[in-house]
């Protein structure tokens, strides 16, 4: 599962995107990264129309209700502009997924959930 998330600001000089997509979006499930420390989720490059390999670097970090803060590398902050979408493997994906009203699959197709 992958959530993508609007990028709504952008803090170059902290190396931080901050993307509509909080607690109500990813579920507040964490894990201790061993390179990261505590994230919430992955970023992951658009291929087409699925997500590809991770960006390596770029990772949430903290999340409030409706809002994430995601940390990039500084080679990759000036690549993302607002309004972009991120894509987020999220922790706990069976939590992100119970906490949306439909899926769009990478072959288009809208599904509701029960």
């Amino acid at each position: 599962v992958a959530m993508a998330c609007p990028i709504v600001a952008i803090h170059e000089k902290r190396n931080e995107i901050v993307t509509y997509g909080g607690g109500v979006h990813l579920s507040k499930e964490n894990l201790n990264h061993e390179e990261y420390g505590t994230i919430y989720g992955l970023v992951a490059e658009k291929k087409g129309d699925a997500w590809g390999e991770i960006i390596p670097g770029m990772f949430v970090k903290s999340l409030s209700q409706e809002h994430g803060i995601v940390a990039v590398p500084t080679s990759e902050i000036s690549s993302w502009r607002v309004g972009d979408y991120v894509l987020i493997l999220p922790v706990h994906s069976c939590m992100t997924a119970n906490l949306m009203k439909e899926y769009l699959t990478t072959g288009s197709d809208l599904i509701s959930r029960l």
